[in-house]
């Protein structure tokens, strides 16, 4: 299976896949972090805490968290 997921970021700098869900996190150059249903192929959310590129993400193993830096 072969997914294209579009945003207007130059550069992804982290992915991380979640463990139960079909969900994917993408840290970008921009400061944005999005929330990726890959089956469905839609975007659910959008964090746009950060004020400079978001290097990496990570969903916590057993609590409905990520972490990002």
């Amino acid at each position: 299976m072969l997914t294209k997921f579009e945003t207007k970021s130059n550069r992804v700098k982290g992915l991380s896949f979640h463990s139960k869900r079909p969900w994917i996190l993408a840290s970008l150059h921009s400061g944005v972090i999005q929330l990726w249903d890959y089956r469905m192929g839609t975007l659910i959310d959008r964090f746009d805490e950060h004020d400079g590129p978001v290097r990496g993400v990570h969903f916590h193993n057993s609590q409905p968290l990520f972490v990002s830096g």
